[in-house]
């Protein structure tokens, strides 16, 4: 959660110098630093804990992941110091290869020792988390050979495309899928079989379009008609996996008493409703038409905030509300409205920024905003103990 506070302060700065350009501060810089910290800070430093809590049994030896969480940690800190002063350069080079390669070595215990644990009411949960640990390991791939492009080709088509490489498999791979799991875990520890053909169906044709769906991050470089065509097959198969797996939550939530409270049943949806929008949007840039607005740069941060915001980061608070990691009280509520409020009008400021004044003036106060409610959020953390509160065991 203070990560989460360090990439609204971030974002506050970046916003601030659309009004006021400041002197010292290199704008690309310290965006490399925002979306660093908002990706392995805040999102997968969440998912992190998530995962341990609820896979792992409360009596299992956790030494080896607090090291784990204070090496993943300092490498986060090290980004914080090292891209808003040299961005991409050998130090900040160095705090992301730790990161990624610390990564790998949790992805690879922590599935080993799952599997010795596991309950059979839990499979098919974890089969989605595999593989959203298998999709996190191949986004990290671009990552590495960032550097070696770089330094050969220059910002080439290549450069970019590895980029959106990176951004592909962590949101529809890695993200996606971890969040679907975690989702069905909470409903598998209510009693909900999950072992059901529309949740078998749903997964296979998620992880069987999410490869070919990467056509669709590159369909700027303008190729032939056949690739649109390829796209836009992938972007259907895996829309109606997505369909297929949320209508079963949906009509498990009542049953299994997903949600506890009304905000939580809002952050439910707020998530369900973000994470469709995206699959139809990625199906709609499949249409030529389409394709060449939806990489104009504001409907580009548009679409990653939905995603990262929207029902990345919404289902994350849902997740710390559930298992009681925020205190549902009223500043958490306040915060709450604060944060939802401000991104979604943020959303309709960059889709019809050219129509409004001040766009920029807006954004800027709507990032303040954003981030007075994530200040409550975080005041509002509290401790667990384990062996007290409800587990997955």
């Amino acid at each position: 959660m203070l990560n989460l506070t360090l990439v609204g302060v971030i974002g506050c700065v970046l916003r601030y110098t659309f009004l006021h350009p400041v002197t010292g501060i290199n704008y690309g810089y310290l965006l490399h630093a925002h979306s660093h910290l908002a990706f392995l800070g805040w999102v997968f430093m969440a998912l992190y804990v998530l995962l341990i809590y609820a896979y792992l049994p409360s009596g299992m030896q956790k030494r080896k992941y607090i090291n784990l969480f204070i090496v993943l940690q300092i490498a986060n800190l090290g980004m914080l110091v090292t891209f808003p002063i040299m961005g991409y350069a050998a130090g900040s080079i160095v705090f992301s290869a730790v990161h990624a390669i610390t990564a790998i070595g949790f992805a690879w215990v922590f599935s080993r020792e799952v599997q010795v644990t596991l309950s059979s009411r839990h499979e098919m949960s974890f089969k989605f988390i595999q593989w959203a640990l298998i999709l996190m390991l191949v986004s990290n791939l671009a990552p590495f050979a960032l550097g070696p492009v770089s330094a050969i080709q220059g910002k080439t088509d290549l450069y970019y495309s590895l980029i959106y490489f990176y951004l592909h498999f962590q949101y529809n791979g890695w993200f996606t899928f971890v969040l679907l799991g975690l989702v069905l875990w909470q409903l598998e520890r209510r009693g909900a079989n999950t072992q059901t053909r529309l949740i078998k169906a749903g997964f296979a044709m998620k992880l069987v379009a999410v490869f070919p769906s990467y056509i669709l991050s590159v369909l700027w470089t303008e190729p032939n008609l056949l690739w649109y065509v390829l796209g836009g097959l992938a972007a259907l198969i895996q829309l109606i996996g997505l369909v297929c797996i949320i209508y079963f939550v949906v009509q498990e939530m009542a049953k299994s008493h997903l949600a506890d409270s009304l905000v939580q049943r809002i952050l439910i949806w707020i998530g369900i409703l973000a994470i469709v929008g995206q699959h139809l949007l990625m199906l709609l840039s499949a249409i030529p038409a389409l394709s060449s607005l939806a990489f104009s740069r504001n409907i580009v941060i548009a679409y990653l905030h939905m995603v990262l915001i929207g029902f990345v980061s919404v289902w994350l608070l849902f997740f710390f509300l559930k298992q009681g990691f925020v205190k549902e009280n009223l500043i958490t509520r306040i915060g709450l409205a604060l944060f939802l409020v401000a991104f979604v009008t943020t959303e309709l400021v960059l889709v019809f920024q050219v129509y409004i004044t001040e766009a920029s003036r807006w954004l800027f106060y709507l990032a303040i905003i954003q981030l007075s409610g994530i200040l409550c959020l975080t005041a509002n953390v509290k401790k667990i103990n384990r062996h007290v509160a409800e587990g997955s065991y």
